[in-house]
């Protein structure tokens, strides 16, 4: 039998109060200053087509876009209202997600209207995500462990700590929040137009979308013409999105797509892809905190669509872990568990909330809790105690920004960090920066090309995904790493560093290099840069 119609969930006189508190769990949030961790990828070709200082000439920048339509948005924002649209768009996907869980959660079976009852949600679900516990958590336990309630397995997420392709997930959510009231071909829009902004999303919106059918038909078998409609709202998005990945990202040769594949999954994200890399205890424990969510769904009509995309997603993984194929590893069985883990948080949040009783009291608690985390928000972001950045890296991004020409390429003193036995996938954001002696990527530098606009040679953090491209990326890695290893004087250097157009030279201040071809241009106590004669 099909669950009653549930009553508007947000009331006229309750959108004010609802608009409060997305802003108040925006602010106690955070996010991160530009340009960090994944922005240094994901940026540079909308930031290049902007028109960012020298970027366009960079040769990252000109290889194939995995993102067009994020960029996109990244160069449109950049043109018209400058970097400040960046974190503007990301506290509006902040406020977005809140919502959309807040909607959701109103329409569940037996969920209370109360004052009361809302803002002990809010607050405790604010909390599920305020920086100042993660802080604490790190200060006091070594590992951001309140993360866990929002993240997926294998170090994926919705909510990362600025604005990225991923963050569009919260489509996702908002379509489940969509499909819970009833709204059926805007769920399916919802959903499809999360994979326009990142196709990794497909395998999960395509199970979310199953779901939704399947469940339309059970409640009625006349539901042939909505289900047509939901269909179409949401092949508008996935169909140019599905077409643009398997055309430009499909196999052209055999060969060097399944070696470019391997680079990808076992170089450069195999905590994104290994089974064996991300799987640990604290997986499992998000894993059994999914199921217990999806327990408490079973009276909603979001129990079955949440238990196929959950099935889909299990399936796909058992698969690859016993297969181990490199391309069904990029399809990211797992990435559903990005919408699962922070929907049990909510749904499980909201369970404990409505035993409370409805008195004034609950009412001021909740609130004073809402106000009280978004003010620790503020207190992190004005103390910078999360999203630490090499200061020392500032001297030698000023002077390049300064002195950029769009014919300079920088060569930096990057490499491959080598192969890691460590198990698990743990938020940086409030950790200090890992270094390059760190299993972890090295940030020193990755902001190079962002924060100056200029050309650089390689880097690791940031790569193509088309096939000969990643092989090129590899062969600059490694040519890199040989230069830096090698003698500077020997007598095919400069005829090795021109052909690559290479015109400076960045090493560390504790290893500077001697060459009668260098010419010392900048000098600080952690980076020297030397210019080609």
């Amino acid at each position: 039998m099909s669950e009653p119609t549930p009553a508007t969930p947000v009331r006229n006189s309750h959108l004010l109060e609802a608009l409060l508190l997305a802003i108040a769990f925006a602010v106690a949030h955070t996010q991160s200053p530009l340009y960090y961790s994944n922005q240094n990828q994901y940026f540079v070709h909308g930031l290049a087509d902007g028109g960012h200082v020298n970027l366009s000439h960079d040769w990252l920048a000109n290889t194939t876009d995995p993102t067009p339509m994020f960029s996109a948005l990244v160069a449109m924002g950049y043109r018209g209202l400058g970097e400040w649209s960046f974190q503007a768009t990301y506290f509006l996907l902040l406020m977005g997600y809140f919502l959309s869980m807040r909607w959701l959660v109103a329409a569940l079976p037996g969920m209370p209207t109360s004052r009361g009852f809302r803002l002990t949600w809010a607050a405790a679900f604010i909390a599920a995500h305020a920086a100042v516990l993660r802080v604490l958590s790190v200060k006091m336990e070594g590992v951001d462990y309140p993360w866990f309630l929002q993240a997926g397995v294998a170090g994926q997420y919705v909510l990362g700590p600025g604005l990225q392709p991923s963050a569009f997930g919260v489509l996702l959510i908002a379509g489940l929040a969509a499909f819970a009231n009833r709204r059926t071909t805007l769920a399916c829009g919802l959903v499809g137009a999360a994979c326009a902004f990142h196709s990794t999303y497909m395998l999960s919106a395509g199970s979310l979308v199953l779901g939704f059918l399947v469940v339309m038909f059970r409640e009625d078998d006349d539901a042939g013409p909505q289900a047509f409609r939901g269909l179409l709202a949401g092949s508008v998005f996935v169909a140019p999105a599905a077409a643009f990945t398997l055309f430009t990202f499909g196999p052209h040769d055999p060969a060097t797509f399944e070696a470019a594949q391997k680079i990808l999954t076992e170089v450069r994200i195999p905590h994104h892809c290994s089974i064996a890399r991300w799987f640990d205890k604290v997986a499992g424990v998000q894993l059994a905190w999914a199921g217990l969510g999806l327990a408490m769904l079973c009276r909603s009509r979001l129990f079955l669509v949440i238990f196929i995309a959950a099935s889909i997603g299990l399936f796909g993984t058992l698969i690859q872990y016993e297969y181990d194929n490199p391309t069904l590893a990029l399809m990211f069985p797992w990435r559903i568990t990005v919408v699962l883990v922070p929907l049990a948080t909510a749904v499980i949040v909201a369970k404990l909330a409505a035993l409370l009783p409805d008195k004034p009291w609950v009412s001021w608690v909740g609130g004073v809790g809402v106000v009280a985390f978004a003010a620790a928000g503020v207190w992190v972001t004005v103390e910078r105690l999360g999203y630490r950045a090499g200061v020392d890296e500032t001297p030698v991004y000023d002077f390049v920004r300064s002195n950029s020409e769009p014919t300079q390429v920088y060569l930096l003193p990057v490499r491959i960090p080598a192969p890691s036995n460590r198990k698990g996938a743990m938020s940086a954001s409030f950790t200090p920066p890992p270094r390059t002696n760190s299993d972890l990527i090295a940030v020193d530098l990755q902001r190079f090309r962002l924060h100056t606009g200029t050309p650089i040679y390689v880097d690791f953090k940031s790569m193509p995904y088309l096939e000969n491209e990643v092989l090129e990326w590899q062969r600059r890695m490694w040519q890199c790493e040989k230069w830096y290893a090698a003698d500077w004087t020997a007598p095919e250097r400069l005829q090795e560093l021109r052909a690559e157009k290479i015109t400076h030279i960045v090493t560390s201040a504790d290893k500077p290099l001697t060459a009668d071809y260098l010419e010392m241009v900048h000098s600080d106590p952690a980076y020297i840069v030397y210019r080609l004669k």
